[in-house]
Order: structure tokens, then sequence, then C-alpha cells
């Protein structure tokens, strides 16, 4: 079974906490504190782990909030390879807003990368990937990384004749130039490549189906909400509906949704039950609190049932 190396260079360490309500200019009390890994990579691994695939965790992590990262996936046994730097690793806040049903999430700048840290960050993918593997790059790049950060990283994963997942629009078109297995967007993401907001499901559809046809990779991979979710290869279009949940929070569930799909991918199975899995997965990552992602048990029922239990 090949494994999931997921690629995350700008890392955080997730904190989220429950208010009774948010509003400005008042002192909100807090409760419940969670601390969880961050950033789409991490949560991708965390989540392919998670339903037994062969993860490695690629990540770079500096400061006191780096060490938090570092014990907080160690605790959750996922395979990691990190890559030390100078600066501060992120902080990412959540607020559950209970008055009003909603969530606040505050995102902090990353560090800035040496050409050094840089460096050897490619040099874990080159020395870590092996033919097969699925390469994933997610989520967004440190501030002051070139533009072709991501190509980079596909030109070393085409040369270990590896598979690159782009789950990121940071340096897209770069990377689409250097050579895509798969790339996966959002209903939110798609746009910057389309040009415009396409409608759903058939503009999206020929949409995902042209950008294979014209080669700019090998697998499109539109997640579009409530709607579900469509894959565009050279042998058609499958399809997956969402599952309808009660959902908590919307933290990790595209990071879940990736994790899944290339977990049911490494062990053969068809585009469509990858599909599905990949909803599960992001279904039940929305049931869970805060910046928690799914239990495994939710993603089962999900997935053979169709209703969470």
């Amino acid at each position: 079974m090949p494994r999931i190396i997921t690629l995350t260079p700008n890392p955080a360490l997730d904190y989220a906490v429950h208010a009774d309500f948010v509003e400005p200019n008042r002192k909100i009390r807090c409760r419940d504190p969670q601390t969880h890994p961050g950033g789409g990579g991490i949560n991708v691994a965390r989540a392919a782990s998670r339903l037994g695939a062969h993860a490695l965790a690629v990540f770079t992590a500096g400061g006191v909030y780096g060490d938090a990262l570092i014990k907080a996936i160690a605790s959750e046994n996922v395979p990691m390879r990190m890559i030390p730097i100078a600066g501060n690793t992120r902080l990412a806040f959540h607020v559950s807003n209970h008055r009003d049903d909603d969530e606040y999430r505050f995102n902090l700048p990353g560090a800035e990368l040496s050409e050094a840290e840089r460096s050897q960050f490619f040099d874990a993918v080159r020395e870590e990937t092996d033919p097969g593997d699925y390469v994933v790059a997610s989520g967004s790049l440190p501030p002051g990384a070139p533009n072709d950060f991501w190509a980079e990283i596909a030109k070393i994963v085409k040369q270990k004749k590896a598979r690159f997942v782009l789950d990121s629009i940071s340096g897209l078109d770069a990377a689409l130039a250097e050579g895509v297995y798969m790339l996966r967007q959002n209903e939110f993401e798609y746009p910057a490549l389309s040009g415009k907001t396409l409608k759903w499901p058939q503009e999206i559809k020929d949409f995902a189906q042209q950008i294979v046809a014209d080669g700019k990779t090998e697998a499109m991979v539109i997640s579009h909400g409530a709607d579900g979710s469509i894959m565009a290869t050279k042998d058609g279009l499958d399809f997956a509906p969402s599952y309808k949940v009660r959902a908590s929070s919307a933290v990790g569930a595209g990071d879940s949704f990736v994790g899944g799909l290339l977990t049911a991918l490494a062990r053969g199975e068809s585009n469509e039950d990858a599909l599905k899995l990949g909803m599960a997965a992001a279904g039940a990552t929305r049931m869970s609190e805060g910046t928690a992602l799914f239990k495994t048990s939710d993603v089962t029922n999900l997935f053979e049932n169709g209703t969470p239990q």
C-alpha cells in the first residue's frame, strides 16, 4: 500500500474555545479550551492515519507553539518528519459563539522560511518519497515563500515517480505547469482557476473534465459543500453526495475529505468509493466540536448506513 505523505510548510497549533456570546468591546469569558494539531497537510495525515492508511506528516516547527504542535501530533501516533525553523509556528484561534450558533476563526501569520530551511524541506520530500506514493501539498504557504514553491515540490515528486496531489490555491499556475497528478479545489477556490463562478452541477462538471482534457492534471476533484463532490479523470466523471449531519464545526472538514479520498485510492478502491469515503470523513468531522477531527466510528456509520448513529 503506498504511503500518503503530507506537506505542511505553514502549520498551526489550533486552539478552540466556547463562548456564550461574542460582542465588540466586551470581556468574552471562554470555556472548554481544546488544542489540536493544525494546518492542511497535518490534518490530512491525521485523517488518513485514523482510517488505517500509511501516512507521514512532513512539516516545519519552531518556538513554543511549535513544541506544542509536535507533542500534539505525537499524542495521536501520526508518523512525522519535522523540519526545525528559527521562526515561531503560528496559532489559529477558534471561538464557537453559542448565542448566534456561529464560529469565529482567527489565523495568525506563520514564520518566513529561510533559504536553508526551504532546502531542508525539499530534501525531506526527496528522501521520504518512494515510487507510487501520494504526496499531498496542502494549505497555505509561509510568508515570503516563492511562487514556485509547490512547483519545485511537483518536480521532485515527478522525479521520484510518485503522485503529486495539490490541495492549495497558493502557487497554483506554476505547479500545474510543472505537472500535477490530482488537483483538489472547493467551491470557493476553483473560480481562481476558472475565472468565474460556475453553476452546479453541469458547468462545474464540464470545467473539471476540460481541465483533465487539457492535460493540466490527471484527476480534478471539486468539493461543493452540501451539494457533494465530483472527480473527473480520463475515464469519466464520478460523484458522491454530501451526508446530512448536525454540524458543530467546519474546521478540518476539507482536510478530512482529502484524507479519506486518498486512503481509499491507496487501497485500490474505485473513484466513486473514494469520493464517498472522503465525504463520510468530512461529514463526521463537521459533527465534531471545535478543531477536533472525526471519530472513526462516525465515518464508518456514514459510509455504510448514510446516517450518523
